[in-house]
C-alpha cells in the first residue's frame, strides 16, 4: 500500500513555476543590460568570459532539483506488512455537572477548575475505552460522543463553563437518562457512567434514574467536588466586574455540596462514590480499578500497517544535481582565470 506521510509539502511544487517566471524576468534584464553596452556581434570579444548557455544550464539543474527535494520532503512510503489489533474495553461517559454552583470557591480554585482538572486526569487513566463527555444543568447535552479520540475529549472538557448551558439548576435524573440513550444496546453489560457533580440537585429522582438504568446494564460511579457549608457563587459580568449568583430577591445565593445524594446515586446504580480532594490522580486510579472489574466486550478489529519511507530516492538525485550547479558555477569561474 502506497502513501505519502506529509502531502501538504506538495504545495511547495507552486515554487517552480515561481522561480521560471523569477529567472526569465532576471535573463530579459540581463539581456537588455548587454545590448545596451554593446552589439551582441561584438560581445563575445569585448566580454570573453560570458557565457550566455551557463546560466540556463545552471537554471535547468536547479529547476529538476526542487520538485525531487520537494517528494523527498513529501516521505513517499510504502507498506508491505498489515497488523491486525483487537481491542478491549468498555464504553464509558463521563457526566460533568457545569451548574452555577460549580461556580463556587469552597474548593480551590474553584469546583469547576478541580472538575474539569480531574475529569482530564481521568481521561489519560481510561484510555482504551470509548469514552464520551456529557455536559448537564437541569438539562444534559452530548458534548462528545462515545470515541477513542481523547485529545477531543479532553478538549471538551477543558472548556466546559457554566455559560455554556443557559438553562440552570441541577437535574441529575436527568443526566442520567440522557447518558443512558447515549449507549449503544449492544454495549449492555459492558458500560459505566461516572457523574462529576457537587451533589446539589433540584428534582430529586436521581437515585430512582440509577436503579432503572443499572437494571439495564450500566453501573454508576459519583465523585463528589465542593465543601457541605453553603458558599457563595462568584460570577464576572458583561461590563468586566465581578459579583455573585443571586436569588429572586436580589441577595446573594448560596450552594452546598450534597455528597449523601451523589452516596445514593452510586448505591443505586450499583456502583461506588469518590470524594474529590487534591490528589486527582490517585482517585483517577482508583476509579480505573472499579472500570476494570466490569466485563470488556471486543470491539471493531483495527488494522495497521507498518511503512517503509523511501525518501531517499528523490533526495540523493536532488543533492546530486545541486552539487552539479555548484560545480558547474566553480568550472567557469576558474575557466575565465
Amino acid at each position: 500500500m502506497f502513501r505519502v506521510e506529509h502531502p501538504d509539502y506538495f504545495w511547495l511544487l507552486l515554487l517552480v513555476p515561481i522561480v521560471l517566471i523569477v529567472f526569465v524576468w532576471y535573463w530579459r534584464q540581463r539581456r537588455a543590460a548587454l545590448d545596451r553596452f554593446a552589439d551582441r556581434e561584438l560581445i563575445p570579444f569585448l566580454a570573453p568570459g560570458v557565457n550566455r548557455r551557463l546560466p540556463w544550464t545552471k537554471f535547468g539543474l536547479l529547476v529538476l532539483s526542487l520538485p525531487l527535494l520537494v517528494v523527498a520532503l513529501a516521505n513517499p512510503q510504502w507498506s508491505a506488512q498489515r497488523e491486525e489489533i483487537q481491542r478491549r474495553g468498555i464504553d464509558l461517559i463521563v457526566a460533568l455537572d457545569i451548574s452555577n454552583s460549580m461556580r463556587a470557591e469552597d474548593v480551590k480554585p474553584s469546583r469547576m477548575e478541580r472538575a474539569r482538572f480531574f475529569t482530564n486526569t481521568l481521561v489519560d487513566e481510561l484510555t482504551g475505552n470509548n469514552i464520551g463527555v456529557e455536559l448537564f444543568t437541569c438539562t444534559a447535552v452530548m458534548a462528545a460522543p462515545l470515541t477513542t479520540d481523547y485529545a477531543f475529549v479532553k478538549s471538551v472538557v477543558s472548556t466546559a463553563a457554566p455559560y455554556q448551558l443557559s438553562a440552570q439548576g441541577t437535574n441529575l435524573a436527568e443526566a442520567i437518562t440522557t447518558a443512558e440513550a447515549a449507549f449503544d444496546e449492544e454495549s449492555a453489560n459492558h458500560r459505566a457512567l461516572i457523574i462529576v457533580s457537587d451533589g446539589e440537585d433540584h428534582a430529586g429522582e436521581a437515585a430512582a434514574a440509577a436503579a432503572r438504568a443499572h437494571d439495564a446494564g450500566l453501573l454508576v460511579y459519583t465523585v463528589g467536588v465542593g465543601q457541605s457549608d453553603g458558599t457563595l457563587m462568584p460570577i464576572q459580568l458583561n461590563n468586566g466586574r465581578n459579583d455573585y449568583i443571586r436569588e429572586a430577591g436580589g441577595g446573594p445565593a448560596t450552594t452546598s455540596a450534597d455528597p449523601s445524594t451523589l452516596q445514593e446515586i452510586a448505591r443505586s446504580g450499583g456502583g461506588a462514590y469518590f470524594a474529590l480532594g487534591g490528589d486527582s490522580e490517585n482517585l483517577a486510579q482508583a476509579l480505573r480499578a472499579q472500570v476494570d472489574r466490569i466485563e470488556k466486550q471486543e470491539f471493531e478489529t483495527q488494522e495497521f500497517s507498518t511503512y517503509d519511507s523511501y525518501f531517499y530516492w528523490f533526495l540523493a538525485p536532488a543533492v546530486l544535481l545541486l552539487l552539479l550547479d555548484m560545480g558547474i558555477g566553480q568550472y567557469a569561474a576558474a575557466d575565465r582565470r
